[in-house]
This record gives C-alpha cells, structure tokens and sequence, in this order.
C-alpha cells in the first residue's frame, strides 16, 4: 500500500475499527473525544469531505498516515503503512454515508482558534474572583486562543454537545459554534438515577465548588449526573436526555425565567422534577450564593 492508497480508507471507518465513535455529527463534520490523549469534551474534528482531522486541544492534524502512526506509535511511515494495509476491512470514503444537515461547514480554512488545557494566569484569577476552585475549574474547563482582525482573545471555555463552547472572561460572555446543551456524566459509561440541572457552566462549577467545600446546603444524597442548559432556551432539547432519569434536581435562577423553565420541567416530568432553589432562596443563583456567602464569612471573622 502507498500514501495516495492509504489516503482512499476512511479516517471515520478506522476510527471505528479502532473503538472510537463520534460525540457528534454535523454535516461532513464528525466530532470525537481525542483518541490521542485524554479530555472530557470532544474537540477532535473529522472533516469526511477531504478526509481530514484536526485536534483542536493539541492545534495539530493531518492525514490518515500521520493519524495512525500516533494512534499505534509507529515508527515509520512505511511500518504505518503496512498497518493499515492490515486495516484493509476500513471502508473507502465513498462508502461512508453522508449525515443529513443544512449546516454543513467545510474545514478547508486555517482554524482561527485554537484550544489548550486551562493554564493562562488571567483566565485562572477570572475563575477565583468567581469563588470557582482552580482544580475543578481546570478539570472541566479549556482556554480558547481566538484571532480576531488581527488580534487574540483568550476566554474560559466550556464545551457543549455540538462541538461548541460557552466562553467567558472578565469582558466577555458569549459562544463559539452552536449553542446546546452539555452532559456531564458522574462516572462515564453508567447513567446515575438522578441528574442535576444547571442554567450555566458557572453555576454547575459552584455547585462542585460548594460540595467540595463541604456545604451542608448542597450535599445531595446519591451521586447524580449533569446537565447544563447553556440557555433557558435549550430547555426544549432536554427531554431525550433526562427521560431516564428518576430525578431530575433543578438547580436554575431565581428569576421569571429560571422559575418558568423549572414549571415546564414540571409538566414534562410531573413528580421526578426537585425545584432546588430553595437552597439558594436570597440569591440570584449558585455563583450568586457562592461569592456572597464567601463574603458575609469574611466580614465575620473580621467582626470577631
């Protein structure tokens, strides 16, 4: 087998061969988790039209041969070669069914960000102003590098189930890609009995945050899975996710629309929906009761 050869097999086909399947699917864009290194949130892209990958997290990519000659630790081109040779039952490009969508990007263009673990120094004293702990906020957060008009952005970000990202810093809130919901499952692999609705990522890092520190007022009974709205207006998308679930805890504002989008998880899931706010009654939200109640324990000790 030569290169022009290797290049006919399908990256998305020798993903599967090789136990990895794709988060999700739009257009001619294939999103997995990186099957070169370890991460929570997929930001490995498979573009099926030029039959191409790119990590975003590493901002590397390449061809099939560079793409199996990582996976396997090949020394050499040719040992790869061989490799996928062996791999001959991978179906060619033009055997692999094209996914229905109106929103097919195509991937030709340099990327104008890039994605790295959470380590800027700025991004980091963001997150303690927030009252958020640094270790979770680097286990379930990236930074994003974005160019625009010739200048770059860095941004806390926290991904969703499209491949997007929420994306915040002390100037900014916003996203990048497609807004949807994120998952978060307590042990990967297992669905819990229970799931824990969040409006947004940073009250879903309070909430770890105030159980990390031990807050009587948000200790839950058996662990539970997570999921975060990114937008009161996603909560149209949450039906296929939490219908398996025998309870469902929300946790969202304490506003008309956190209180209008809990009724309506009311009326879909009647007696399995927990209206959680309670725990945070004199407060906007979690984050809210967080950095306040930081504060109010603060001008104690001082007092005293």
């Amino acid at each position: 087998m030569n290169i022009s050869q290797a290049h006919e097999i399908s990256i998305i086909s020798f993903l599967e061969k090789e136990g990895f399947r794709p988060c999700r699917i739009y257009g001619d864009n294939y999103w997995y988790r990186s099957p070169l290194r370890e991460e929570k949130i997929a930001s490995f892209k498979v573009n099926r039209d030029i039959n191409r990958w790119y990590d975003y997290g590493m901002s590397e990519g390449g061809d099939i041969v560079e793409l199996a000659k990582r996976l396997r630790g090949l020394p050499t081109v040719s040992a790869t070669l061989e490799y996928l040779e062996g791999e001959s039952g991978c179906a060619v490009r033009s055997a692999i069914p094209r996914a229905s969508s109106s929103q097919a990007q195509p991937s030709h263009e340099q990327p104008t960000f890039t994605v790295h673990p959470l380590k800027n120094k700025s991004l980091l004293s963001y997150l303690r102003s927030r009252q958020i702990d640094e270790s979770i906020g680097c286990t379930y957060c990236q930074e994003i590098h974005q160019k625009q008009k010739g200048k770059w952005y860095f941004s806390v970000a926290f991904g969703n189930q499209s491949g997007g990202y929420e994306l915040r810093n002390p100037y900014f809130k916003g996203c990048m890609g497609s807004k949807d919901l994120s998952i978060i499952a307590y042990s990967p692999g297992e669905i819990q009995k229970g799931c824990l609705v969040f409006e947004g990522f940073m009250d879903f890092l309070s909430f770890l945050t105030l159980v990390k520190r031990q807050d009587y007022l948000f200790r839950m009974e058996s662990p539970c899975d997570y999921l975060i709205l990114n937008s009161v207006c996603n909560q149209k998308k949450v039906y296929q996710y939490l219908e398996r679930y025998r309870h469902i805890h929300c946790f969202l504002d304490n506003d008309a629309a956190g209180k209008e989008a809990t009724e309506s998880l009311h009326k879909l899931f009647e007696y399995r929906v927990t209206d959680e706010s309670f725990r945070y009654a004199d407060y906007k939200d979690i984050n809210d009761y967080l950095m306040n109640k930081k504060t109010e324990q603060q001008d104690v000790a001082q007092k005293q």
